[in-house]
């Protein structure tokens, strides 16, 4: 039997719910020391964690990718040179801590659903605390779509996203950094103008980051027109040199990434889901909602409105 209602615990801390390959994978990935911890199922009895080990390997599956073909055909060819990326690391424990809540949200609503239709069948009318009034399924929203996004980028779930509207393979960003050593900000600007044309960057489509290190200040995109005319629309080098010129982040960036669509009807689809991945602390829009991510999100809200409908 499948067992989905894990939980372990060290006598201070419970962690959970999880299935077994989850509960495996946030064993490992914390080194947990499995003499002083314990894991426990519906049964409610706790047992020591490390002789379970062998059952729990037995019950995890492996779960597999969603897969969906690529968005969109290409209109763009990727530049002739060879660029650089950055990786996007992966925090599989934050992840499957994140994972944990969303159970225990989605517990309770089920748990008033179940009640709601055991007194159904006894007759007799529901308790008014079980019905979930449209401001506190307002919240749960939101509740839900916090922990969702947050799993999305601990998991690695939205790059993966990101991936399927970019250049190269599918598992492959197609992202380019440019480094930046210049201070002075006209001097610094002048280095970003030089770095694109020898890339072959300044004339395409796309979205691109203004990072500190491996903060994000600002995520921006070039595509804000649907003229089928490549002259009248918006370059990445003119909307970094141009429609920023002015802008306050320009003193903090020491780099500036570059991600390309294939096909730059996607751009504002990119440009959402990276906003959504990095938390820019200068964007003050949450970009075109139009993504994989916002489909998700809505299916999750429509699903919780048949939840709790009474």
């Amino acid at each position: 039997m499948l067992r989905v209602n894990l939980y372990i615990s060290d006598g201070k801390l419970v962690l959970g719910p999880w299935n077994a390959f989850e509960a495996l994978t946030y064993i490992k990935g914390q080194k947990l020391d499995l003499k002083s911890w314990q894991v426990c199922d519906v049964s409610h009895v706790w047992k020591p964690l490390e002789p379970e080990l062998p059952q729990l390997a037995l019950e995890a599956v492996t779960p597999t990718v969603m897969t969906t073909p690529p968005d969109g055909g290409g209109d763009q060819l990727a530049p002739k040179k060879d660029l650089v990326g950055i990786s996007d690391p992966i925090d599989e424990p934050a992840s499957l801590e994140r994972l944990a809540k969303l159970r225990v949200v989605l517990d309770s609503l089920w748990h008033r659903q179940r009640e709601r239709i055991v007194a159904t069948i006894k007759n007799r009318e529901p308790s008014s605390k079980l019905k979930v009034a449209d401001e506190e399924l307002e919240q749960f929203k939101e509740q839900m779509t916090s922990l969702m996004v947050e799993y999305w980028q601990k998991a690695g779930t939205i790059v993966e996203w990101i991936k399927k509207l970019t250049w190269g393979a599918p598992d492959d960003m197609g992202d380019y950094y440019l480094p930046l050593s210049s201070k002075d900000v006209a001097e610094k600007m002048e280095e970003v103008k030089t770095k694109l044309g020898e890339h072959e960057l300044a004339d395409l489509q796309g979205c691109y980051c203004f990072m500190k290190d491996r903060e994000y200040l600002y995520i921006g995109q070039s595509h804000e027109n649907t003229s089928d005319s490549a002259k009248d629309r918006p370059t990445i080098g003119g909307r970094i040199l141009s429609g920023h010129k002015n802008k306050d982040w320009w003193a903090e960036t020491n780099g500036i990434r570059i991600i390309i669509p294939r096909n730059v009807k996607n751009t504002k689809k990119l440009e959402r889901l990276l906003i959504l991945a990095y938390a820019p602390k200068k964007n003050t829009a949450e970009g075109h909602k139009t993504s994989a991510a916002d489909d998700c999100i809505e299916t999750i809200a429509a699903e919780l409105d048949e939840l709790t409908q009474t």
